[in-house]
């Protein structure tokens, strides 16, 4: 492993440590809470230059705020240069995060006054983080939610890419906002294939409080799916927060896993929300996460592969695109074939094309920035 990747998932592993680790004295796992106070020990006896990059790293992870609350509890341990920077940094998020629930819950109220359903999908996921965008589904035409961020919002629509036109993703720029404002008009999916999900998702939406807004969200199982989307079929890695919400889901018993498998096979992608599950499960136990919280026989069989055919490169977990990922997606469209959905097959067909001109594209100029 190369040195830059090998502090990378020296951070990352101390990062799921402070975040997972059952520090219950009847834990199942024995060593969670020596594992907790040796990395706890590493973070805050770090340099200053260093401490900075572990920040940066807990950021691009969106854990930020979940890692500086959990350090500043023992701040008595700390140095003063790394207590001013946690203290610092808790304090910015703080006003960072009211800044994005009060735009959200305008944005929202907005859209469900004028009679257009919409949830907030993956954004509050990380909760107290927040992602660096803030992704909307909304059951609405082009224009009409265009019409609503320019005219109510002042908002500045993105140019779309080739692949955000085929999966139907607008983006915007707010002022005011730093994070963009991205919309998903009426279907999910890397190439739009997903409209029944789309629809479930939001006839099963519900209310949740997150700061000093209600706002609605997918179910947990749906947040599972759409986590298993973006992750498994779409960037092909993962972040800590992944593995933290899921296994937050876990533990409070909140998933029904025959609902989760059921909402998984209406978009065919029940194979790959198992596979998602039992990587998360397994990193989880790595880093002391309760041992109680068990998997069902079905999931386990369902999973095409397990933790050990990902690896950490340029700070995620990946994915490997041959066989894993690929293996996945023809499970998907095989799927999508025996129910006879023509619509979905169509355009997951299409996927190949776009991938081949990103990769094409990135060779010749450096990047694959409007196909993708």
């Amino acid at each position: 492993m190369h040195r830059t990747d090998r502090c990378a998932a020296r951070t990352f592993d101390t990062m799921g440590t402070l975040l997972l680790a059952d520090r219950n004295p009847n834990s199942h796992h024995p060593f969670a809470n020596q594992w907790f106070e040796r990395d706890l020990d590493y973070v805050l006896g770090l340099g200053e230059t260093d401490f900075c990059a572990f920040l940066d790293q807990a950021q691009a992870q969106r854990v930020l705020r979940r890692i500086v609350e959990v350090l500043n509890d023992h701040l008595v341990r700390a140095k003063q240069a790394v207590a001013e920077q946690v203290e610092f940094a808790l304090s910015e998020e703080r006003k960072r995060i009211k800044n994005v629930t009060a735009f959200l819950g305008a944005i929202v109220d907005k859209f469900e006054q004028c009679g257009h359903p919409i949830v907030v999908m993956k954004t509050l996921d990380h909760w107290p983080d927040t992602g660096s965008d803030l992704d909307l589904l909304v059951m609405a035409q082009d224009e009409t939610v265009c019409h609503i961020l320019e005219s109510e919002f002042d908002a500045r629509k993105q140019s779309q890419s080739w692949g955000d036109r085929l999966a139907s993703k607008l983006n915007f720029r707010i002022p005011g906002l730093s994070e963009l404002v991205e919309v998903h008009v009426g279907c999910l999916g890397q190439t739009g294939e997903q409209k029944a999900l789309a629809k479930g998702l939001v006839a099963r939406k519900v209310y949740e409080t997150f700061g000093q807004h209600s706002f609605p969200v997918p179910m947990p199982e749906d947040r599972i799916v759409i986590a298993t989307l973006q992750r498994m079929y779409r960037h092909f890695y993962f972040r800590l927060t992944d593995i933290v919400n899921i296994l937050g889901l876990l533990a409070q018993d909140r998933v029904d896993f025959d609902e989760l498998q059921a909402i998984a096979e209406i978009g065919a992608v029940w194979p790959g929300v198992a596979t998602l599950l039992l990587i998360v499960f397994q990193h989880g136990l790595r880093y002391g996460s309760s041992a109680s919280v068990e998997l069902p026989e079905s999931v386990r069989t369902a999973a095409q592969f397990n933790s050990q055919q990902t690896y950490l490169s340029r700070s995620f977990v990946r994915v490997p695109i041959v066989p894993e990922a690929a293996n996945l997606f023809l499970c998907q469209l095989a799927g999508n074939g025996r129910k006879h959905d023509y619509h979905a097959m169509l355009r997951l067909s299409l996927l190949p094309v776009l991938a081949t001109a990103a990769f094409v594209s990135f060779r010749i100029r450096g990047s694959d920035k409007g196909v993708w």
